[in-house]
């Protein structure tokens, strides 16, 4: 990690490790002669390390109240002088919403007001003003802990199971259900409890990404998911750089305005290019995965937000580098290991493969800046191959053996 001498603007604080978000925004802002540093807010986050951050600090766990996480955060604000706090992480939003008002008096939070992050964490409040909108949303069941197949009406499969609150994704992971055995034995366990089953809307996920200041949209961009992992459907692992869709961007902004939203944000449709119909999936109320290839396109949102912030009028162009690809590597590992060990077929989406003549730029990957990629890749290997150890010797151990080694851990 480099340090921050020879920088003249005031230091600006990433919160929350996401790499593919977090080193994009602190590699836009280095680029512009902003030091960063970045905090985590869970002890799972991985250390970051980039010529781009000048220091890394590992907070307390948000999520424990006696765990000193706010003064510790506030202690290493003044300490720096940070003047700007960007969140890049649903946790993130979700820990700057529990200590808005400790914060606000430190330094400009690139977030709105407790209130409206809370509405946008908030699954079932962000469908209803989308209902209130107008949008499209896809029927919806909240799950509840005595919860049975009889209990849901009009159920058609596949379907999709989601956490209900935003900031519950590192603890439950999306899953798809194609068969009432499936999903009734899930139900039966208790796995989803607190969990919400959402109908699957064929189409491709379309993200329409934009900065909204003042009500007023600064700067748009729009992406197409190519591959998503895990491969039956989830994050963008390959995605494509379009033209912004008129109707689309206007539905996202129409949201983002019932939300009362303010900055960043990406919206996320699944878009069914045959008949034009766009369904509601989610609002990211911060910098979204695909974020390096807005970058790399020619939208620069981490400058224009950081501009806005300090009073500065952002130069925003009027077009962008449509079909430019992108891929996360370790996103692709992830799918393709799932796909070997998965017995499940993907999701039928219309979708290109992502196997056109247009270079693919990586998410991370830079020859100036090696660090962050290389280590992302190995940490995933990593942690796969641990899994595959895990599931071999689950196969080998008996029963009571592997709940012994399981308790070790």
């Amino acid at each position: 990690m480099n340090n921050s001498g020879g920088m003249r603007e005031k230091p600006v604080l990433i919160l929350g490790v996401e790499p593919r978000i977090t080193v994009p925004v602190a590699r836009s802002l280095h680029r512009l002669g902003v030091p960063v540093a970045v905090a985590s807010v869970s002890p799972h986050d991985p250390t970051l390390h980039s010529q781009a951050i000048f220091r890394f600090l590992r907070l307390p766990n948000y999520e424990e109240p006696s765990s000193g996480f706010v003064t510790a955060l506030s202690a290493f604000i003044r300490e720096h002088g940070f003047d700007m706090l960007i969140p890049t992480t649903d946790s993130a939003l979700s820990a700057i919403s529990e200590h808005y008002d400790s914060l606000t008096p430190l330094l400009h939070l690139g977030c709105p007001p407790a209130p409206i992050i809370d509405r946008v964490l908030n699954k079932e409040a962000t469908l209803a003003i989308a209902t209130q909108c107008g949008l499209r949303i896809p029927r919806e069941y909240v799950v509840s802990a005595q919860a049975n197949l009889g209990d849901i009406p009009e159920l058609a499969f596949p379907v999709v199971a989601k956490p209900r609150q935003k900031s519950s994704a590192e603890t439950f992971k999306v899953r798809y259900f194609h068969s009432e055995r499936e999903l009734g034995e899930s139900l039966k366990s208790g796995a989803l409890d607190g969990a919400i089953l959402q109908e699957y809307c064929v189409g491709d996920g379309v993200g329409v990404e934009v900065l909204v200041h003042q009500g007023t949209c600064i700067a748009a961009f729009q992406h197409r998911r190519l591959k998503e992992v895990p491969h039956t459907g989830g994050a963008a692992a390959m995605a494509v750089a379009e033209s912004v869709d008129p109707q689309l961007k206007s539905m996202a902004l129409s949201l983002l305005r019932g939300l009362d939203w303010e900055g960043v944000a990406m919206v996320e449709f699944r878009h069914d290019r045959a008949t034009g119909t766009a369904s509601l999936m989610e609002v990211n109320g911060r910098y979204w995965g695909t974020v390096a290839l807005a970058l790399m396109a020619g939208v620069d949102f981490p400058a224009y937000e950081w501009q806005i912030a300090h009073g500065k009028t952002p130069v925003v162009p009027a077009t962008y580098d449509v079909g430019l690809q992108w891929r996360w590597s370790a996103g692709m590992l992830k799918r393709a290991h799932g796909m070997m060990r998965s017995t499940k077929s993907a999701l039928p989406t219309p979708h290109s493969d992502g196997s056109g003549s247009r270079p693919t730029r990586d998410a991370l990957w830079s020859a100036s800046d090696p660090l962050p990629g290389i280590f992302e890749v190995l940490r995933t290997s990593k942690n796969l191959a641990a899994q595959d150890g895990k599931s071999v010797l689950k196969k080998l151990l008996p029963r009571r053996a592997a709940k012994r080694l399981r308790g070790q851990h």
